[in-house]
């Protein structure tokens, strides 16, 4: 009999752990990047480097991106934040430690969570709210 592996380890957890390496591994070419160019230099480069991504992507998609207009509005956004976030990310790097940088801008689901409470009207129970406090007191603790 087949054991299904799927009940083991969720099938997000795969594609979590990617998203941890390429991340990860970005966040020291960043440094690396930054501090040879300027920030404005670095995005270009970037978004250069999402080209094939983009192309893979529209391959996938048979070349049509079908989406709900309000979906649309949400994705365009979500580039526009990210641009400038990975510019301020940028401009971090060049002049800060990326082992301090990298972990307290990877605090930005905080500000997440902070929306998805007063947006959404979501709950978290005490265990949470102890972890956001936690993660709130690292800045402080890493700036130092």
């Amino acid at each position: 009999m087949k054991e299904n592996k799927s009940q083991y380890l969720p099938k997000w957890l795969l594609y979590a752990l990617l998203c941890i390496f390429s991340w990860g591994v970005w966040g020291g070419l960043t440094k690396l990047g930054a501090d040879k160019m300027t920030p404005i230099q670095m995005q270009v480069l970037f978004t250069l480097g999402m080209g094939p991504v983009v192309l893979a992507a529209l391959i996938q998609l048979r070349w049509k991106v079908d989406a709900d207009p309000l979906g649309a509005i949400y994705g365009i956004l979500n580039g526009v934040l990210t641009g400038l976030g990975l510019l301020a990310f940028y401009a971090a790097m060049a002049r800060g430690k990326a082992s301090i940088v990298g972990p307290v801008t990877a605090l930005f689901p905080l500000l997440t969570v902070m929306l998805a409470l007063l947006l959404l009207k979501e709950r978290m129970n005490r265990i949470q709210t102890a972890g956001v406090f936690v993660a709130l007191v690292s800045i402080f603790i890493l700036s130092r």
